[in-house]
């Protein structure tokens, strides 16, 4: 089956412009002589009505015989007749071959002309009837009419020919934007980079086109922060995991090596550590990307109260190593959510401060409701941070050059803000120098996810 021919949408526009216009401009015209013909059919019958009544009143009957005054050809534009029954002529001059009918505005030709014609049938006493007939040319309207189709025959084509033209021009500048959104959506498809924008006006028009336009290059912007951040995740990971994948290959080579039995046993040890700090990382890493892809269930009634019990718990045995206290401050709360994505971002919480927190200190685990909304607080008074490490602070494999030669994978608060936003809430940090830092998640009672921006 063939195909009928395909037309682009610019040309089907300019196409159904150029006839709708001429469409229009036809159906203007026709109305136009409807209601010209209208007014001249109207003006016609009320100048010959109007004449015969004057005419009327200069005729007299005197003696029996019927005076004409010679003001009866004084009516602009209007010829009288006067006729017996008959049809006899009495008085003017006979210009068309057409019966008497009383009352009638009628339209005819005669003597070379086009008339409107109008009868008036008199009672005259001692003369008995006759007729006076008022003619008025019509060859002026008619005139009128005749150029209007004569114009018509060749100005509805050129009108044509410019709206096909102008609608062309209109259409080809409003399409311009889609233009370059095919051009651009090859050009991303073909493998290049995410950089490139459409290009709208300074300002722009504020049509729905440049509103696109606008819209598509905010999607471009976040797919191309998206793809940064994936690629920058990527790579940072590779680079955690290869770590510990160095150091247990050394260690694996090491114990290739050694007849005694003892360095055997440690090397292996020390490969058995590495490989649970492997194992922890990509625990992690697991867990943020499924909180990231919404694969986590939220329907657990989480007790938040009991989490800071148990977090406080579990974490004493690592504070007592560094001496530090912990202490809490709880209001009883419960959420909707999941409970063990919670528990874990409250032990890293915990787990961050009595780290790298002062040793000997105080980490305080406070929860309380505010309004709409669920905190829980964990604060040290340790050494504090910049404000440019706060900028960074919950960035997935960041971690301060003060704290990079401790323990940690760089994702324990990246789980936490994670974590906060698939509850619908948020994470917040504040830290001042020498004075510690204090951090924060937000949550909603009435949970409504959202969706993390980067």
């Amino acid at each position: 089956m063939k195909k009928g021919i395909s037309l682009s949408i610019k040309a089907r526009i300019t196409l159904w412009y150029a006839m709708l216009l001429v469409a229009i401009c036809t159906a203007a015209a026709v109305i136009l002589v409807g209601i010209s013909e209208h007014a001249i059919d109207a003006y016609s019958r009320d100048t010959l009505m109007s004449a015969a009544v004057v005419l009327m009143d200069e005729m007299e009957v005197e003696h029996g015989m019927l005076e004409i005054d010679t003001d009866l050809e004084d009516v602009p534009n209007v010829y009288a007749s006067l006729f017996e029954e008959d049809g006899r002529l009495i008085y003017g001059r006979k210009r068309v071959n057409l019966p008497f009918e009383d009352g009638a505005v009628r339209e005819t030709k005669g003597a070379g002309h086009s008339w409107y014609i109008y009868d008036v049938r008199l009672s005259i006493p001692e003369k008995g009837t006759v007729w006076l007939r008022l003619y008025l040319s019509s060859d002026a309207s008619s005139g009128v009419y005749d150029a209007l189709a004569h114009y018509s025959i060749w100005l509805l084509p050129l009108l044509g020919i410019l709206a096909l033209g102008g609608g062309y021009l209109i259409t080809a500048r409003a399409f311009r934007p889609v233009k370059e959104m095919t051009q651009l959506a090859a050009s991303i498809a073909g493998g290049k980079d995410l950089s490139c924008r459409v290009v709208t006006p300074e300002g722009g028009t504020g049509d729905e086109l440049h509103t696109l336009a606008a819209t598509l290059n905010a999607m471009l912007e976040r797919l191309q922060r998206a793809f940064e951040h994936e690629r920058q995740f990527t790579s940072d990971a590779a680079h955690e995991l290869r770590t510990p994948l160095n150091a247990m290959r050394i260690q694996g080579e090491y114990a290739l090596t050694r007849e005694n039995c003892e360095e055997k046993d440690e090397a292996i040890v020390r490969m058995l550590e590495k490989n649970g700090e492997m194992h922890a990382l990509v625990s992690q890493l697991l867990m943020i990307a499924r909180m990231d892809a919404g694969q986590t269930p939220l329907e657990d009634a989480c007790d938040l109260a009991q989490m800071v019990v148990q977090a406080a718990e579990d974490m004493q045995p690592v504070a007592d190593e560094r001496g530090v206290r912990i202490e809490t401050e709880i209001t009883p709360c419960v959420v909707q959510g999941n409970r063990a994505v919670l528990m874990r971002a409250v032990i890293n919480l915990t787990d961050n401060a009595i780290r790298y927190g002062k040793e000997n200190g105080l980490v305080r685990i406070a929860l309380h409701a505010e309004g709409e909304e669920v905190c829980i607080t964990v604060s040290d008074d340790g050494p504090g941070m910049d404000k440019e490490d706060l900028l960074h602070v919950f960035d997935r494999f960041w971690r301060a050059d003060s704290a990079r030669t401790s323990q940690g994978t760089g994702i324990g608060l990246a789980i936490v803000r994670a974590a906060a936003r698939m509850h619908g809430g948020e994470a917040y940090a504040e830290s001042e120098k020498e004075k510690g830092s204090c951090f924060t998640i937000r949550l909603p009672k009435n949970r409504k996810r959202k969706t993390e921006k980067r």
